[in-house]
Formats: C-alpha cells, structure tokens, sequence
C-alpha cells in the first residue's frame, strides 16, 4: 500500500494519507493529495506490511523523512 508524507524541512512528518482507488472506494473525487507550504514537501512511500494494519498516528510518533535522502525513516 502506498502513502503520502507531508513533512516539514526537518523530516518532521505533519499529515499522512493512505492511497486509495478512487474508482474502487466510490469517491467522486477526480484527483487527491496534499499542497505543501513554504519549506513543506511531500514523499510518496510504499508501507511495509507490518505497517498497514497500524494507525496512521504511530507514523507521527515513530517516524520521520531523512530529508537529504527522502526516505521515511524510524526515529533515532
């Protein structure tokens, strides 16, 4: 399953949305995603399998983006 990361330009994540069909979910929505502010950017990741079943607040808690590699990352 994949996601999008908006985090800021210290790898601090602020909002996580999973991707989702949007055909399959019934949403009437043609395009989703996230704008970043000054200093915001958004990665596009793909969620591990032991990652899926878990609230996307853990992300918050757990993780961050190594910004000079963009990569999501577990907290040191």
């Amino acid at each position: 399953m994949k996601a999008l990361i908006l985090h800021d330009e210290n790898g601090k994540i602020i909002a996580v949305s999973r991707v989702v069909d949007q055909q399959v979910s019934g949403s009437k929505f043609t395009s989703y995603g996230m704008i970043p502010r000054a200093g915001q950017k958004v990665l596009e990741i793909e969620i591990d399998k032991d990652l899926e079943s878990k609230p996307l607040r853990e992300f918050h808690e757990h993780y961050q983006v190594d910004v000079a590699q963009s990569k999501f990352v577990k907290k040191a």
